[in-house]
């Protein structure tokens, strides 16, 4: 083993440009027991997150332990797979970096690390101790959940007006223009289904009492009767949700084995001595509970690292009063009193030039709500301005309009003067960030035409625009070209009906354009056609990937934005092949048999689950694009992103626009305060603030988070009306009228 001074020698020659601050030394220097380290934005949480790791392993001694941990008992978790997989190489790399310095340390494998999502670390550890609730079961996507719901529950399948008053009292979970009380009648399948998801993921990740909420009677009742005829249905299915997989591991922590995991096994393997969690902010209830289930042992080393400040995803669960409230849950889960919880902020930001910390700095305290107890971790340091960056420009500014064409095309202009002038090296380094960048009028679509008319290219992954892309269209019209060439089992629904009538459309148009793509299809037809009262011997999915192989899709494969909606398209496809019928566990949906009457083609009982199940999900999800996770954005275009999509990345020119956006309360608003009502563990609830004051300060997190993404320059871009805020009080541009356009250069 080695001292810390010497770790950090190695990895840190005196030639280095960079070394560990005193606030990350002492982060590392934290002797066991929780500890709770508050990482603004730009402050290095993950390199602070490596070190500690390669601590734990490679130094001993006072006030350490005595011998270094062995890396199979450490267990790090990141909220994606990317940041686990950012992590890893990084430690890697400084492995090498000690090994060389210390070949005695050649010997630690920190490839055996327990390092991934948390999800992903449930699933394979679970399958590794053979845990008796998982055994053969299959994990469920988003999307496999969905047609499960919309298959198994009685809910769904019987049209039972008794439900009526069940609908009713959720009536938040659907758009008002799809379905309201005063229509008198059920929501369609699909929107109870999508319902029934949220109800039903909300209960396990809040660690919701069902009992209690049976007892309630009403609405509740009928709830909670659903949630346990779901969960059977899982059982007897063998499938899970990724809701219920974290339960499943919780209850697991709790048998003799899970406790043999935990504690390690005399003579043999250690268990888990210490874990350590990013992202900390966006963990939900039934997180929190597997935290500390797993610090129960070996003195309760829990390292938590986030920034309450950057919540952003209350909407699919998270609790940011989970981080917020770290200290307590500490003495509620382990006993410990509050005072003893180590608590280490990390506030120097190596990202902005000053005027820009400066600017979100007093953005994140100017508003009376964000000030109350509660809002925020209390005695919060303010982040100081620790990059280097300098310069006497104006680093935060404003580029206004009277319209939003205006606004968009001095944003597009302003790009491409960046570019032309040589003070960004491509277009991908400039960055425009929004609420929603769907491409409508008004969300992006202004911004990506003005780009395109001064010849740049957006990249906008996620612009709820994937069905409408002709490569997806394409190959959708293709499958049903050879599976139901007549169109004979198209549904007449108006609006499945249209989206199919547009594949097919696609298709026929590529059709035409490539003729040798409709003479594979026509083949295809007539080969299926051959094999009349019988089994096809190729599945669903094989035939996409055939396809794939044909003109104009093999041409598109170079295309960096086709290919990823195409493998998106693919992976559903998959999905959906692989799941078993209704009825009949042996048999998987993508298995097809050819009618034995005219004219041949598959069984009309395929075709229509075919068009219900898959392409009926399809149209109703209203899907995102979805990006390359390895690709921030290709060269030579400008990422245009949602604020989500940005968080944890950086640019060195950021643009922010939906200067207009006011707080709204939303589905995990109402679901949160409803759910309270009922927790799983009375000793561990939150005194959460009204839904319209949490709407409020997440909609500032929001915004604070992108503020916090710019290097050189934070450009704001929006109408004269929404600067000056002569609305209302719209959260981007500050807590009163005026506040923004009194603090913002006018570029």
């Amino acid at each position: 083993m080695i001292s810390l001074s010497q770790l950090i020698a190695a990895l840190f020659p005196r030639t280095s440009s960079k070394t560990p601050t005193p606030e990350q030394i002492a982060i590392l220097q934290h002797p066991s027991g929780p500890a709770w380290v508050l990482a603004g934005p730009g402050s290095g949480k993950t390199e602070v997150l490596a070190l500690f790791a390669l601590r734990l392993m490679y130094v001993g001694g006072e006030p350490f332990q005595k011998e270094p941990v062995a890396p199979h008992s450490v267990l790090i978790t990141t909220f994606t797979e990317k940041a686990a997989k950012n992590l890893e190489d990084r430690i890697g790399r400084y492995r090498a970096m000690l090994v060389a310095a210390y070949p005695t340390l050649g010997g630690i494998d920190t490839s055996e690390l327990k390092v991934g999502t948390l999800h992903a670390l449930c699933n394979d550890l679970l399958q590794e101790h053979r845990a008796a609730s998982y055994q053969n079961v299959r994990l469920m996507d988003a999307f496999e959940q969905a047609m499960f719901v919309y298959e198994h529950m009685s809910a769904i399948k019987n049209d039972d007006l008794a439900d009526y008053t069940l609908w009713e009292a959720f009536a938040y979970l659907f758009i008002p223009r799809d379905w309201q009380p005063s229509y008198q009648n059920l929501p369609n399948k699909w929107l109870r289904t999508g319902a029934l998801v949220k109800l039903f993921n909300r209960i396990a990740e809040d660690r919701v009492s069902v009992a209690t909420m049976y007892a309630s009677g009403g609405h509740w009742r009928r709830i909670a009767d659903l949630y346990d005829e779901y969960c059977q249905h899982l059982k007897s299915n063998h499938r899970c949700d990724f809701s219920q997989l974290q339960s499943h591991f919780l209850e697991f922590l709790r048998t003799p084995v899970g406790e043999s995991f935990l504690e390690g096994t005399p003579g043999a393997r250690g268990g888990v001595e210490w874990v350590l969690v990013d992202e900390y902010q966006d963990t939900n209830l039934v997180q929190e509970a597997i935290y500390f289930e797993m610090a129960r042992h070996h003195k309760h080393n829990l390292v938590v690292v986030g920034d309450d400040d950057q919540a952003m995803y209350r909407f699919r669960g998270g609790s940011v009063e989970c981080m917020v409230t770290f200290d307590q849950a500490c003495h509620v889960y382990l006993n410990i009193p509050t005072a003893n919880v180590g608590k280490y902020p990390l506030a120097g930001n190596f990202r902005s030039h000053p005027l820009v910390v400066d600017f979100f700095n007093e953005y994140i305290t100017a508003f009376p709500s964000m000030n109350q107890l509660g809002a925020r971790v209390p005695g919060k340091k303010a982040m100081t301005a620790k990059s280097g960056i300098t310069g006497d420009y104006p680093a935060v500014g404003i580029l206004e309009g009277k319209t939003i064409a205006d606004v968009a095309g001095r944003f597009a202009g302003a790009v491409a003067e960046l570019v032309q002038n040589g003070i960004v090296k491509d277009p991908s380094q400039c960055c425009l960030l929004l609420n929603s960048t769907k491409e409508s009028p008004r969300n992006a679509g202004p911004y990506v035409d003005a780009l395109r008319q001064v010849g740049l290219r957006a990249y906008n992954p996620r612009n709820k625009a994937f069905l409408q892309q002709e490569e997806v269209q394409g190959l959708l019209g293709a499958l049903l070209a050879m599976l139901d060439p007549t169109g004979l089992h198209v549904p007449t629904s108006k609006d499945l009906n249209q989206f199919i009538v547009d594949c097919r459309d696609t298709y026929a148009s590529l059709a035409n354009a490539n003729p040798k793509l409709g003479d594979y299809i026509q083949k295809c037809v007539k080969n299926i056609a051959a094999h009349k009262g019988q089994f096809v011997d190729t599945s669903l999915q094989e035939i996409a990937y055939l396809l794939l192989s044909c003109p104009p899709f093999d041409q598109w494969h170079s295309d960096p934005v086709r290919r990823v909606r195409l493998a998106r398209l693919t992976a559903l496809l998959e999905s959906y092949a692989s799941m078993p019928v209704l009825g009949n566990v042996n048999v998987q949906r993508g298995r097809m048999k050819v009618d034995d009457q005219a004219p041949f083609a598959i069984v009309p009982g395929w075709a229509r689950t075919f068009y219900h199940l898959f392409f009926g999900y399809l149209a109703r999800s209203g899907m995102d694009e979805v990006g390359d996770d390895d690709v921030i954005c290709p060269p030579g275009y400008v990422p245009v992103m949602t604020i989500h999509q940005a968080k944890g990345l950086e640019f060195p020119f950021v643009f922010v626009g939906h200067l207009s956006e006011t707080p709204s309360v939303g589905d995990a608003h109402n679901l949160e305060s409803q759910m309270a009502a009922f927790p799983g563990n009375p000793q561990r609830t939150f005194k959460l603030a009204q839904p319209e004051v949490r709407a409020e300060l997440d909609r500032i997190r929001q915004f604070y988070v992108a503020y916090s993404r710019a290097q050189y320059a934070l450009i704001l871009v929006g109408t004269k009306a929404h600067v000056a805020n002569a609305k209302g009080n719209a959260v981007p541009c500050g807590p009163k009228k005026g506040w923004l356009s009194q603090r913002l250069i006018n570029l």
